[in-house]
């Protein structure tokens, strides 16, 4: 599971300028590694986004029905 440290370790690494350095420095295989795991965040929050989504409606229609 993810914590609040993790979470803002990685933003650190990315608003810092070390994520665009590394990318730099890494071989074309190494960048695709790098963007895949960028799109695997993106994917990710986009679940997130659904399966939140989804619970709120839920709860506000609970809400509605009370």
């Amino acid at each position: 599971m993810l914590n609040d440290k993790t979470i803002a370790e990685f933003k650190e690494y990315l608003t810092s300028g070390r994520w665009e350095e590394d990318f730099c420095y890494r071989t074309p295989d190494g960048q695709a590694e790098m963007l895949d795991f960028i799109e695997a965040i993106f994917d990710l929050c986009e679940t997130a986004d659904k399966v939140i989504s989804k619970r709120l409606y839920r709860q506000m229609g609970e809400a509605f029905h009370t």
